[in-house]
């Protein structure tokens, strides 16, 4: 957060930077070189102007920043009384700061003769010390800027507000997934002991991949599409082997492409759900097939599997509604979800726009 607020902040120093160069040196300089050319015919007289521009735009630049942090100030406060206030001492200021710098730079030797002279001459003059007209310039561009700012600012924090909230958010429901998944196959592998099945230790085998995966890189905002299908893979053989001999489990992957990536365990969900709702294990008739292909910019999973007569419709478990609620956290608006459930089976079609 540190590193973030650092670069945000450098960001909007350099835009401020850029600003007052360009307002009180760059323009200032321009428009001598335009005068000494268009009216004074000859471009070389802009070189006697350029240490005025210097010296004066320096002043004028010090002024500058200081309306800066006073509008800066009531942006935040948000007291209007008080700005203008504060606006009308730094006028009555100005006049005096300017009647300073004046009679500074008119006793400083090393400047130009003809600039000490002018000074001295505009410090005696019985005037405001500064135009209005320009002075009203300097504050609506002042004023903008730092307006500027200060919603760019505001819509950082906003961005930045929102974005802590959804990351808790996911880790909340990640942190709900991985109990839920384990506390199944947990189930599972105590099943099969309480026969003294020999698939026992396989099983244990694959729950220890599964482990490593969710340990290792489960945390990350993103995987590798391979190792998520790979762990995709584990799980479905840890099915297959627990799963009644006579139901049909099929699993097929194509067109995956390297450096794809995906969030992680975002598939498990809807795979797991067929399993758990779907086969008939009483009778071993059912099926669950899954397919998995990538396209040039889409992601595609299919999920087709057999219902239980006894299958109560509509019914999601933690795991599943977690899963929709992460879609719509990670693939706002990039993800198309179809469900069709009927009497007898279950069609899940998710196409997803790759990260």
């Amino acid at each position: 957060m540190h590193n973030w607020r650092a670069h945000r902040q450098w960001k909007y120093l350099r835009i401020e930077i850029l600003f007052f160069v360009i307002f009180y040196y760059l323009f200032p300089i321009l428009t001598d070189v335009e005068y000494s050319y268009n009216e004074q015919h000859n471009i070389a007289r802009f070189s006697e102007n350029l240490n005025f521009d210097l010296i004066f735009g320096t002043t004028n630049l010090i002024a500058g920043l200081v309306y800066y942090h006073i509008v800066r100030h009531a942006l935040r406060v948000k007291k209007n009384l008080q700005f203008i206030l504060y606006t009308a001492l730094f006028l009555a200021g100005m006049h005096y700061y300017m009647r300073g710098v004046y009679i500074t730079v008119g006793h400083i030797n090393w400047f130009p003769e003809k600039i000490r002279h002018d000074a001295l001459r505009w410090a005696k003059a019985d005037v405001i010390h500064f135009s209005v007209i320009y002075m009203f310039r300097e504050f609506l561009c002042i004023g903008a800027l730092a307006y500027f700012i200060y919603s760019a600012k505001q819509d950082d924090q906003m961005r930045r507000l929102k974005e802590e909230q959804l990351l808790t958010e996911l880790n909340y429901l990640k942190a709900q997934l991985h109990p839920h998944f384990f506390f199944n196959t947990l189930n599972n592998i105590y099943a099969l002991a309480l026969k003294q099945s020999a698939d026992t230790a396989p099983l244990v085998a694959k729950l220890a991949d599964m482990m490593r995966y969710i340990l290792y890189e489960a945390e990350n905002k993103a995987v590798p599409l391979s190792k998520e299908i790979q762990f995709i893979t584990d799980y479905i053989d840890a099915e297959k082997i627990r799963q009644h001999e006579g139901n049909s489990i099929n699993f097929d992957v194509q067109g995956i492409k390297p450096g794809a990536q995906i969030a992680p365990l975002l598939l498990l969900p809807f795979v797991e759900n067929a399993f758990k709702h779907g086969l008939h294990q009483e009778t071993g008739d059912g099926f669950v097939n899954v397919i998995i292909f990538q396209t040039e910019n889409e992601l595609v999973l299919q999920v087709n599997n057999s219902k239980p007569v006894a299958a109560k419709a509509g019914q999601k478990g933690i795991g599943l509604q977690n899963a929709l609620k992460r879609l719509n956290l990670l693939y706002p608006g990039k993800h198309v979800l179809n469900i069709k459930d009927e009497a007898d089976t279950y069609q899940l079609n998710l196409s997803l726009q790759m990260l």
